[in-house]
């Protein structure tokens, strides 16, 4: 009897755009929470925005995925954010935190 053993780890991917630099500071700013709708990123991001507002209690939040914005794209696991919404996005907030679960 053969045993083969297979990874489920995906395939590094290098990217060439560098991250967006870190704000100063989160007083004041606007977050965008993003759930790709897989179960649990609903739990993970309301978790990430309860401990920012611990922190700094005049953060305020925008949500994105699913299908909560009039005349926009519903945004899920299939559906991701293209440049023209993330361009709308990116206007709306300072900063966005991101989830993906399973």
């Amino acid at each position: 009897m053969k045993l083969q053993i297979m990874s489920p780890a995906a395939d590094r991917v290098d990217f060439k755009i560098p991250p967006a630099p870190r704000l100063a500071s989160l007083e004041g700013k606007t977050i965008g929470l993003y759930n790709n709708m897989t179960g649990g990123a609903d739990i993970a991001v309301d978790r990430v925005a309860m401990r920012i507002s611990e922190r700094f209690p005049n953060v305020k939040f925008e949500r994105y995925g699913g299908d909560l914005r009039s005349g926009r794209p519903a945004l899920s696991r299939g559906n991701h954010i293209d440049d023209e919404e993330g361009a709308l996005i990116a206007k709306e907030i300072d900063a966005m935190v991101g989830a993906t679960a399973h």
